[in-house]
């Protein structure tokens, strides 16, 4: 009997792996971000506080203007017979999104025309599992996939410089420390050739960056439009 289940496990594992092969492959990945939602911005300014040990900070920083980002990655997915694709990527990127600055507000509350901009990076920590299939074309391999993003938040900061036309310079250089996650809904395709691949996706954030900020009921979410490079590194 013992025979005789030893090898029905057996030829189950083996009938369950048929067809199947795991593939690891490094990514390199650039593109735009943003901000979307009432409290996106295009434009915003650069405020002085009164209370001394509060430096100068950026009224709205959530800008809706894309700016470059990147990120690297790796990944490891499987290839099933029937050609669907199970995985996960990990990885890290600089999301910087950006607001044109039009105005100062000093510490007597004069509003000083200026012309700047603010850019804002958020570091993150980024782990997204996926599904989906892969379809082939002549010679290339075009895996469509979807799924969940996480992404852990390592450091938030605001760098913003901006003139006046009489020449007074300003600038500013703040922390941010929300939201701890950031939670967006991912959509990638890559092209494959032999072991390199062209890739391009979308991530749609649902976590809402103003939530813990009191008296307000704005929302502004992060998207990504990436393009990059992938580098099939091993098929086992």
């Amino acid at each position: 009997m013992k025979k005789y289940t030893l090898f029905f496990l057996c030829a189950l594992g083996a009938h369950l792996g048929y067809g199947q092969q795991t593939e690891v492959s490094f990514h390199l990945n650039s593109g735009a971000a943003n901000f979307r939602g009432s409290a996106a911005a295009a434009n915003s300014s650069i405020v002085l506080p009164h209370q001394a040990g509060t430096g100068p900070y950026t009224s709205n920083v959530y800008g809706s203007r894309l700016t470059f980002s990147y990120g690297v990655a790796g990944q490891v997915q499987r290839l099933a017979a029937s050609q669907t694709l199970l995985g996960v990527q990990a990885g890290y990127e600089q999301l910087r999104s950006r607001v044109q600055l039009v105005s100062v507000v000093d510490r007597t509350n004069m509003v000083v025309p200026v012309d700047g901009k603010t850019i804002l990076t958020n570091s993150f920590a980024t782990v997204h599992p996926f599904f989906g299939r892969r379809f082939r074309l002549s010679e290339l391999q075009l895996d469509l996939t979807a799924g969940p993003e996480l992404g852990l938040l390592l450091h938030s900061q605001e760098e913003g410089q901006a003139q006046s036309p009489a020449g007074g310079r300003y600038s500013s250089s703040h922390g941010h420390d929300a939201p701890d996650f950031d939670l967006r809904g991912r959509l990638n395709l890559t092209a494959y050739y032999q072991k390199v691949g062209l890739s391009v996706g979308y991530s749609y954030g649902v976590t809402n960056y103003r939530e813990s900020e009191l008296g307000t009921t704005e929302e502004a979410y992060s998207q990504v439009f990436r393009a990059g490079l992938a580098f099939r590194l091993a098929e086992l």
